[in-house]
């Protein structure tokens, strides 16, 4: 490969980080290999297909054409999968001109766009889905005459091509992972926040934003010229120590999960839950944090027919629960429900061993994991 050639090489692994360039990036493949027209870059599966580079002969009108209707009958393209995937081959190869001429894809397509002589490669990428590369030359430029030179340099470029489009899938699905992750939690009523051992909060979902206001990190209690940590709530503090673990000599302290209240200037208290959060992977994989979930008193309750289906628990036990989620203590549940305290305890006791919970910092936890909010109330602290 020449000089020229081997640059592109580092250019396709910063394509796959950025979609926007490849457009300029396959210009440049064009020229360089066999001083073609136009290169194409066409993502394909069984449901449909992408022009990854929209520009030159293929501009708006045409990729939405192709992706339409003619990536069915991309003649190239059946012929390639047919003489080999991961081959570079030429349309010599492929069909002869005249037969080539008679076909739709021809006449409707390659002609008015001028795009008659192609050299490239089928990549397979995941099951079912392929890329295409096309190094196209109008008619007038004559065929590829050094094919056997530029396909072996074609050849020799393919690997990387494949590398870097499925660095581009992985990251794509990421990203979508990641949207739906957010989405999903933005759509909660529960405040969710991720904070480290410092109290630095690493994320907040729309809730808690709503919640503690935009500044979410001095809201808490701390003066409004004072450090932006919620460093003057020891109980916070701790229990977020204890939900992420923490090491003492040769001793190391499991992952603890916690409930507190937080005391409000003329509000009711709000009701968090600290529960240890062990990321697999992503930016905060080997930074400790805990997830602390807030809920306000005063917005609706979790509904008691959903918990009774999502944990097998009876009504009592579901009035037991929901109250606990809602930030009410065992005695206060008790003189609002009209049962005494014993009562209450053989309830949550019930309630510890329908949900393979064993403490209520654990047990509120995995009710606000689970157990979507709604607006009926059939317990209100």
């Amino acid at each position: 490969m020449t000089t020229q050639q081997e640059a592109l090489i580092a250019r396709l692994y910063d394509a796959a980080l950025d979609d926007a360039l490849w457009p300029q990036l396959c210009h440049d493949l064009a020229a360089a290999f066999g001083g073609a027209s136009d290169t194409s870059l066409i993502l394909q599966s069984d449901s449909g297909a992408q022009l990854l580079n929209p520009s030159g002969h293929f501009g708006k009108e045409s990729t939405s054409a192709y992706e339409a209707y003619y990536w069915q009958h991309d003649i190239w393209a059946k012929l390639a999968h047919r003489l080999g995937v991961g081959q570079v081959h030429g349309s010599a190869e492929h069909i002869r001109p005249r037969d080539f001429e008679r076909t739709e894809f021809y006449a409707d397509f390659c002609r008015p766009h001028d795009l008659y002589h192609v050299i490239g490669a089928i990549l397979p990428m995941a099951p079912g889905e392929a890329a295409l590369l096309g190094v196209h030359r109008q008619q007038a430029q004559g065929p590829f005459e050094d094919s056997p030179l530029v396909q072996a340099q074609l050849q020799s470029l393919l690997p990387h091509l494949q590398r870097a489009l499925s660095i581009r899938a992985r990251l794509a699905q990421s990203d979508m992972q990641e949207r739906t992750t957010r989405a999903a939690l933005d759509a909660l009523d529960t405040a969710v926040l991720l904070l480290d051992a410092q109290l630095d909060v690493l994320y907040a979902n729309a809730s808690a934003l709503a919640l503690f206001g935009p500044g979410l990190e001095r809201s808490l209690h701390c003066p409004g010229s004072g450090s932006p940590r919620w460093c003057v709530l020891p109980q916070l503090q701790q229990a977020v120590r204890q939900a992420i673990g923490s090491s003492q000599g040769k001793r190391v302290a499991a992952p603890v999960a916690s409930a507190l209240r937080l005391p409000r200037q003329g509000m009711p208290e709000l009701c968090l839950t600290v529960a240890p959060f062990q990321p697999p992977q992503g930016p905060f994989r080997r930074r400790p944090c805990a997830l602390v979930l807030a809920r306000d008193p005063q917005a609706p309750a979790i509904a008691v027919p959903a918990l009774q289906q999502l944990f097998d628990l009876t009504r009592a036990e579901a009035l037991v629960a929901q109250a606990l989620a809602q930030g009410a203590a065992i005695d206060r549940i008790a003189a609002n429900t009209g049962v005494s305290i014993n009562t209450v305890r053989t309830h949550l006791h019930h309630i510890y061993d329908k949900t393979g919970t064993a403490r209520q910092g654990e047990l509120i936890a995995k009710i606000h994991q689970r157990a979507r909010p709604f607006t009926r109330t059939e317990y209100s602290p």
